[in-house]
C-alpha cells in the first residue's frame, strides 16, 4: 500500500488548450490526448508500486517558453518525511521527466522531446506499437540524441521501454531554473 504522504500530486499547469486553434472538424478528435492520458495512468500505477522514500507528481501540458510543451511532466523528489515539505534540499533532488506522446508522426515527436532535454533530467517519446515499430529502425538516433523511446499499447495498458536514458543534468541550467519556478508555483502543499 502507498504511504499517504507519498501519494502523487496532480499539477495543473494551466496552459492554453491548443486544440481550440483548430477548426471544429479536427479539434474534436482527441486521439493523441486520450493516448497520452492512458499512458499517464499506466505509468503512474507502475511508479506507485516502486515508491519508497520518493514523492511523485505529474502534470499535463507543461509549457516552457522557447523549449516547447511537454505532454506529460513527471516530477519525483526524495521525501523528507514531512510529506508536503518542499525545501531547497528537496529541489536538489527534484528529478524531471518530460514526455512527448505521438500516435503517428514520430519524427516530430523526437524533435519535440529533444528540446525538453534543456530543462528536464530525462526526455522520452512514447508511441503506440505500429508507429514504434517504424521508429525502432532509428533507435541509434534516439540514443545519439539521448531521448528515450517507449512503446505504449493503450488497449492492454502495457509500457515497453526500448531505450531509457539515464537521468542526467539538463542542457541549460537557466531553463531548468525557470521550469522549477513554474513547477513549485503550481505544486500546492497542505
Amino acid at each position: 500500500m502507498v504511504n499517504p504522504q507519498n501519494r502523487p500530486k496532480a499539477v495543473k499547469f494551466g496552459c492554453q488548450d491548443t486544440r481550440r486553434n483548430l477548426p471544429n472538424s479536427s479539434s474534436s478528435k482527441r486521439g493523441e490526448s486520450n493516448f497520452v492520458a492512458k499512458f499517464e495512468r499506466a505509468y503512474m500505477d507502475a511508479e506507485l508500486r516502486k515508491l519508497s522514500q520518493r514523492s511523485l507528481a505529474s502534470g499535463r501540458e507543461f509549457a516552457l517558453d522557447g523549449f516547447g510543451r511537454a505532454d506529460v511532466l513527471f516530477m519525483a523528489w526524495k521525501s523528507t518525511g514531512n510529506g508536503d515539505d518542499f525545501t531547497a534540499v528537496t529541489l536538489k533532488s527534484l528529478s524531471i521527466t518530460a514526455i512527448e506522446g505521438k500516435i503517428s508522426d514520430w519524427r516530430k515527436g523526437l524533435m519535440q522531446a529533444s528540446r525538453y532535454r534543456f530543462f528536464a533530467n530525462r526526455a522520452l517519446l512514447v508511441l503506440p506499437p505500429d508507429t514504434c515499430a517504424t521508429a525502432l529502425a532509428y533507435l541509434e538516433t534516439f540514443r545519439d540524441l539521448n531521448v528515450g523511446l517507449w512503446q505504449f499499447d493503450p488497449s492492454a495498458g502495457v509500457i515497453r521501454k526500448h531505450f531509457t536514458p539515464r537521468h542526467g543534468r539538463p542542457l541549460n541550467s537557466k531553463a531548468r531554473e525557470r521550469a522549477i519556478q513554474l513547477i513549485t508555483g503550481k505544486l500546492k502543499f497542505r
